[in-house]
């Protein structure tokens, strides 16, 4: 290969390593695959999960009411915190706090069943890309329930 070859073969590397860089590859991190929409096995209920600084969170989107109107009008009754009990269960952050353990799992969180108005550790672990066990315990693992979500998106 001549110089004048070595310089086009350069200028092409360079090229493109700088279109990769700016088309907007976005490659997740092992954390963030827990990332997206999820929605309950017997489809009743949506769940965002997002990051807010170090930690993961999930909002509530859906979950299934007699009427639209009434799932956008229902409060937390449940709350034992009497401040808590107006506010609106739609858009309810119930899972908080969650960092990434390792291998599919995250934990160190807290998740609110509004339901009974209770708070429980919260360890959440991706089986595959479209599959998540969200598990809500009490002091052991053991100790709780556990549920099933697929990806929405």
């Amino acid at each position: 290969m001549n110089y004048t070859g070595i310089i086009k073969s350069m200028t092409m590397g360079i090229a493109l390593f700088l279109s990769l860089g700016t088309t907007g590859i976005n490659v997740m991190s092992p954390a963030e695959r827990l990332i997206g929409v999820w929605e309950s096995e017997e489809k009743n209920l949506l769940i965002k999960i997002s990051k807010e600084g170090a930690h993961f969170v999930g909002t509530m989107t859906y979950y299934q009411c007699a009427t639209e109107t009434i799932m956008r009008s229902r409060v937390d009754i449940e709350n034992p915190d009497p401040r808590l009990v107006s506010r609106k269960l739609l858009g309810l952050k119930l899972v908080e706090k969650l960092s990434y353990q390792g291998n599919d799992v995250w934990g160190g969180g807290k998740i609110y069943d509004p339901n009974s108005g209770k708070t429980y550790d919260a360890r959440v672990q991706l089986t595959n890309s479209n599959t998540l066990v969200v598990r809500g315990y009490w002091r052991f693992r053991w100790l709780g329930r556990s549920m099933v979500f697929n990806r929405r998106e």
